[in-house]
């Protein structure tokens, strides 16, 4: 059964392949060039008027709209500075590429009005709810994607420390792995650590989707709370790019970018790089314990062990637009990770020598074409990731760096040590297929298949009571196949969009059994389970640009193989961990003035049986366990309004009530759920100032961040401050496990001396040095400073 869904997505390959002559008839693609006396017009608006189909020219003035039944349909061409064209092209067998030209409007330039939109803004327009990041109006900022998706509503990053620190989103009340990452559509488990939301530089990105809720049919994977979707830059035809940021505590981040393509369009290489190192050498607040006296006392220090270095490249190449391909991209990607381990999964304890490193090359294979209605996507990877880590210091360090040797250990982490050296190997296979039926609805079919296993060695690590065999040595396997089958239906004169989807949910495993504390049971086990699940997603527009939107899903999620296996560091296995299932219903609405405001709210309720939770255990390691009743709802709301011609404003907050019942225990029941902060607002100013000095841009930027105070721990709803919702007064207790009010100011400029092409962005973060909590209560960096040069070459 397992190599027939491993194989699946070969078959329906080979099937489509045979049906080409018959789907290829029926539809067909308008072609053209939009140019002005001078040449090409990039960025102009294309709108086919009858069907309400979108697209923008690129770098060359070239356009293409796919999937057109034959007719005759009216082209809207726009583009600010022009005067608008509408014109009538007919769709047929015989339809050649046109050429279009735009006169300058000198009399309107400022009030020119764009009906066609990006993809961006499609995006938002989407029934499933989407947060939109346009990465592309903020690359020149020396801001990392982290900090991008804090100031989104309903959104948070929590980091363990510095740059290069683990990362993770919680959003809705959903935390971590519930929350699925991807790349262009394409689940990124197989790319490890090195490609992440904390790592990928801004300038690599076309933009971010966070999905909250119901996925889209297309993504087809086990989340509870939703999605996150790095949409790397789209073709430019052939650009270069290179950007550079050095920071406060010897921080440097590169990146670069290039693209070339043939001048028929048919042949394509690039490449996307970047390294990010640091020292990550800031001073934090901890316990500091005497040698002599056992005396502990609270110090102020500098980490002096903290240092991460990662680099990634990625060199791709392909064929596009031929007869039977739209897509051949062929990819090579390497990795590697080098990290100081300063402190555990808490700060109680500083090492001094431990190190890990993460490395792999990972080849990737990715095929699209659209046979007339028909169209597939298919994906391939496999890749084997090489985990180590080194701990053989025979003594400890304490937070000033001074090593106190202990002759008994063989390790400053644990008295046992580590030299652990682990391989994971992945296979993955995504399948779409998307087929058009008649003008209103869409059918879609995504399958994902992925084949992990983890064997290696450590020998120092834990071996079995009989044997005193390696655990590592003895190989554990992890496969799950998710299916998703799905329809969207336009109604109403495209007032009304439905999406209905169905989803089908395998795993299995086979591993060694070890307990809570990382102790070899000596017991095989192997656990599988089906499950099916079922979404909803409905959008009702009043008008163009007023529509509420409600979804409801039935959602599994399957415990992740890290989660399960843990990653040879600081995070423990758990073997016993279920799968996580969740009922959750959203609603929401979103109007909008093109160029006044836009003003959008949307509220969740969520109950959810096994909750898989990261905790911390004996105050080193961490470890997922299940949380078996969790229920709650949130609302969010987020308003940005232009002020004037160069001012122009952005607030959000979101605040989220999820507790645990039915536990059992009367001090815990309807507590907080732990570690989660339940309310969180951001506010951001921008300016822009043209012509200084000639042809020179600045803009002008300040951010404020705010997080209520939360609780590392369950605390009694009785302890809870008496403000309404919580959100102000103080707690009725004093403990180490409170996060306090976090209140974080920004500010910064980006300027181009003389065009798009270079520019030099600055940017002062924590302003006020305030003390900065994350994930665990772990102390992030105080006030720090920012320079970011960028320059591209189109």
């Amino acid at each position: 059964m397992r190599r027939f869904y491993i194989l699946l997505p070969f078959f329906l390959l080979l099937h489509i392949s045979t049906t080409i002559n018959v789907c290829a008839q029926g539809t067909y693609n308008l072609k053209g060039t939009i140019r002005d006396n001078s040449g090409p017009i990039f960025g102009a608006s294309v709108q086919v008027v009858e069907i309400n189909k979108n697209t923008i020219t690129d770098s060359e003035g070239r356009f293409e709209i796919t999937n057109v039944a034959k007719g005759t349909y009216t082209l809207l061409l726009q583009h600010m500075g022009y005067k608008q064209l509408k014109t009538t092209v007919t769709a047929s067998g015989q339809t050649k590429e046109a050429v279009f030209i735009l006169e300058e409007d000198h009399t309107q330039l400022s009030e020119v009005q764009v009906n066609g939109r990006t993809e961006t803004q499609q995006a938002k327009l989407q029934p499933i709810k989407v947060e939109v990041i346009n990465t592309k109006a903020i690359q020149e900022q020396p801001s990392t994607l982290v900090e991008l998706m804090n100031r989104s509503a309903g959104i948070r990053i929590r980091q363990t420390g510095g740059l290069g620190s683990n990362a993770g989103l919680m959003m809705n009340g959903f935390q971590d792995r519930a929350i699925k990452n991807f790349k262009d559509g394409i689940p990124m488990d197989y790319l490890g650590a090195g490609y992440n939301i904390s790592l990928v530089p801004v300038n690599m990105l076309e933009r971010v989707e966070v999905y909250k809720g119901v996925l889209p049919t297309g993504l087809g994977a086990d989340a509870l709370g939703g999605a996150v979707n790095m949409v790397t830059k789209k073709s430019l035809y052939r650009y270069a790019e290179a950007s550079y940021e050095f920071a406060s505590f010897n921080t440097h981040r590169a990146s670069v970018n290039a693209l070339y393509s043939d001048t028929t369009r048919h042949f394509f290489i690039g490449t996307d790089a970047f390294v990010n190192r640091s020292d990550n050498d800031y001073k934090v607040d901890v316990i500091v314990t005497d040698q002599e006296t056992a005396a502990r006392s609270p110090a102020t220090v500098r980490l002096f062990h903290n240092k991460f270095a990662n680099y990634y490249a990625e060199a791709y190449g392909g064929l596009t637009n031929l007869k039977w391909v739209d897509e051949l991209r062929l990819g090579i990607t390497w990795f590697h990770i080098n990290r100081q381990n300063q402190y555990g999964s808490t700060m109680s304890q500083p090492f001094g020598a431990s190190v890990s490193r993460q490395y792999s090359v990972i080849p990737t294979l990715r095929y699209r074409k659209q046979f007339g209605k028909l169209g597939i996507d298919q994906f391939l990877t496999t890749s084997n990731i090489h985990t180590a880590q080194v701990d053989t210091l025979r003594g400890t360090y304490d937070w000033y760096g001074h090593f106190i040797p202990s002759p008994s250990r063989r390790g400053e982490i644990s008295m046992r040590g580590s030299l652990s050296d682990i391989t994971f190997s992945y296979f993955t296979s995504r399948t779409h297929l998307g087929y058009q039926i008649g003008e209103r609805h869409l059918a879609e079919i995504n399958v994902v298949s992925t084949n992990i296993g983890r064997k290696g060695s450590d020998p120092l690590g834990l071996t079995l009571p009989e044997t005193g065999q390696d655990i590592l040595s003895l190989p554990a396997k992890y496969y799950k196949i998710i299916g998703a089958a799905g329809i969207q239906s336009v109604f109403l004169n495209d007032k009304l969009i439905n999406n209905l989807i169905a989803k089908f949910f395998h795993y299995n495993t086979s591993t060694i059994n070890v307990d809570i504390y990382g102790t070899a049971l000596g017991q095989h086990r192997t656990t599988s389970e089906n499950s099916f699940g079922i979404a909803e997603a409905l959008k009702f527009a009043l008008t163009a640009n007023t529509f509420f939107r409600v979804s409801a899903e039935a959602a599994t999620r399957l415990p992740e193989q890290d989660e399960m296996f843990g990653d040879g560091n600081f995070h423990r296995s758990n073997f016993l961990l279920k799968p996580e299932k969740s009922t959750n219903v959203n609603l929401g609405f979103r109007t909008e003035r093109s160029g006044a405001y836009a003003l959008e709210v949307n509220s969740f309720y969520r109950i959810t049986r096994d909750l898989i939770l990261k905790v911390p255990i004996d105050f080193l390691y961490t470890q997922n366990q299940n949380v078996e009743n969790v229920k709650g709802l949130g609302f969010e709301t987020d308003l940005s309004v232009t002020l004037n011609r160069w001012l122009r404003a952005n607030g959000n907050f979101t605040y989220q009530d999820f507790r645990i019942f039915d536990t059992g225990n009367r001090l815990k029941e309807k507590a907080r759920l732990r570690n989660t902060p339940y309310f969180f607002a951001n506010l951001a100013l921008n300016s822009t100032w043209n012509n200084i000095g000639g042809r020179g841009k600045l803009n002008l930027y300040y951010y404020y961040t705010f997080v209520r105070e939360y609780y590392l721990d369950y605390v009694p709803q009785s302890l809870e401050p008496d403000g309404f919702l919580g959100l102000w007064g103080k707690a009725k207790f004093d403990a180490p496990n409170i996060i306090p009010n976090q209140g974080l100011h920004a500010a910064g400029f980006t300027y181009n001396p003389a065009g798009e092409r270079f520019s030099i962005g600055f940017q002062a973060k924590n302003i006020l040095n305030a003390h900065v909590y994350d994930n665990f209560r772990i102390q992030n960096a105080g006030r720090s400073l920012h320079l970011k040069l960028n320059y591209t070459l189109k």
